[in-house]
């Protein structure tokens, strides 16, 4: 039995709209791989809710709106290795109030010195919690992996994976929706890094109470710096897909 692979391939997250963008994933990123004769496992760590409904914010207007949670589209993707658990039995243990400052949010609302939505601060927490679950997945298998990839299974992608733009002992990220950090939706890198880059809700308290507010793109920035990891940025364009 092979127990060398060239990639892990970690999906992250709700698996909100696969119906929507799994056949993108096939053409655009599993058929590269295969094309190419690599390697390669999937892994998918996901989230179900008590009700089996989840909040999404639409950001043109502020309004939350909910939709079901379909548990069986993941096999659209047939992943090697699923986990799913429960979102609130994590966020109900987490305390809120060290990530969301409400003085702060009441005084100064959503902008670069005040806070971010509370929302997007528990789908933050919850985000970075399910790529720590999906790369432990990883470990516990006892395969060697050249690379790893983390992706969320609700992106559309538009373009062929670029293979050939791939550097080993960098962070692969898409040239695309930095937002004043990096993207933090689709990333590849060697195993070694993965632990930084899959592992850093470990150090999201330490960096709301001494450098700023909980924003995905900036925070993923200051660790990516911390460690100094150098960065390549490929041309890689998605959309993310919403209910």
């Amino acid at each position: 039995m092979n127990s060398e692979y060239d990639f892990a391939i970690i999906y992250f997250g709700l698996t909100r709209c696969i119906k929507k963008t799994y056949s993108t994933h096939i053409n655009k990123v599993f058929n590269v791989l295969d094309n190419n004769k690599l390697t390669y496992k999937k892994f998918m760590h996901t989230w179900n809710t008590n009700n089996g409904i989840s909040d999404v914010l639409n950001k043109d207007n502020g309004t939350i709106s909910q939709y079901n949670i379909d548990l069986l589209e993941y096999n659209l993707l047939q992943p090697d290795y699923y986990t799913i658990d429960n979102e609130n039995d994590f966020i109900d243990n987490v305390n809120i109030n060290d990530y969301f400052y409400q003085d702060v949010w009441d005084k100064l609302g959503d902008c670069e010195k005040g806070e971010s939505r509370l929302i997007n601060v528990s789908h933050h927490l919850c985000m970075l919690e399910s790529q720590k679950r999906g790369l432990k997945m990883v470990q516990d298998t006892n395969y060697k992996f050249k690379y790893v990839m983390f992706i969320r299974p609700d992106l559309t992608i538009l373009d062929d994976f670029p293979l050939d733009k791939i550097k080993l002992h960098k962070i692969n990220i898409p040239n695309v929706d930095h937002h004043g950090g990096f993207n933090d939706r689709f990333a590849v890198m060697n195993y070694q890094n993965s632990f930084i880059y899959g592992q850093r809700i470990n150090e999201l308290l330490e960096y709301r109470k001494n450098i700023g507010r909980v924003h995905p793109e900036s925070y993923l920035k200051y660790i990516i710096n911390k460690y100094k990891i150098l960065v390549n940025q490929i041309n890689f364009n998605f959309n993310i897909t919403r209910p």
